[in-house]
């Protein structure tokens, strides 16, 4: 795998292993995970469809 591609997943991975950080907290309510993954879409979602698509070429 080259190492561009390589290091794109990783971003991914990152990416997503953050996201599942932030939801899965135990002390979350359901408005908190609802808060979180409204910022995850208003700020990282553009950026991981990107890294995905790039990926995909």
């Amino acid at each position: 795998m080259p190492e561009e591609i390589k290091a794109k997943v990783e971003d991914v991975l990152e990416k997503l292993t953050k996201l599942n950080d932030n939801i899965s907290d135990s002390y979350n309510t359901t408005h908190d995970i609802l808060e979180k993954l409204s910022q995850f879409a208003y700020t990282g979602l553009d950026d991981l469809i990107s890294d995905v698509e790039e990926i995909r070429d």
